[in-house]
């Protein structure tokens, strides 16, 4: 009789053990390490090459437009898109603001996304 209680108390032990393994597994392993993995969100990766750039080259630097300083206003450079966000025009542009040409001209306004893109950009001192 007590040979088959000891047996299943064996069992559940060793169940019990493996179990606790597992789910220590899953954890930090107790080492109090609460380091998580960062994870990047656009104003991380807002920089001119990786992603202004690229806005600028679909949405204003095609033929007729800035890419040939219509208006005055050239964007084919880091420094000139610098220059022209630093003075406000081109976010007044984008943002259609009163007292600016909504931009880009005969277009829809740019994607939340790509303004919050602009926004990181000048919040983050302008990063190449």
């Amino acid at each position: 009789m007590f040979g088959a209680l000891i047996i299943n108390m064996k069992k559940i032990l060793l169940i019990s053990g493996m179990l606790a393994f597992f789910l220590w597994s899953c954890g930090d392993g107790g080492s109090g390490n609460d380091d998580k993995p960062t994870v990047k969100t656009t104003c991380d990766s807002s920089t001119y090459e990786v992603l202004v750039k690229p806005i600028l080259t679909q949405h204003c630097n095609v033929t007729g437009c800035h890419s040939a300083g219509a208006g005055g206003i050239d964007l084919r450079t880091y420094l000139k898109a610098r220059e022209e966000t630093e003075n406000g025009k081109l976010i007044q542009a984008i943002n259609h603001q009163a007292g600016a040409e909504p931009m880009p001209q005969g277009a829809a306004k740019l994607s939340a996304r790509e303004l919050q893109i602009f926004d990181c950009w000048v919040t983050k001192g302008y990063p190449n």
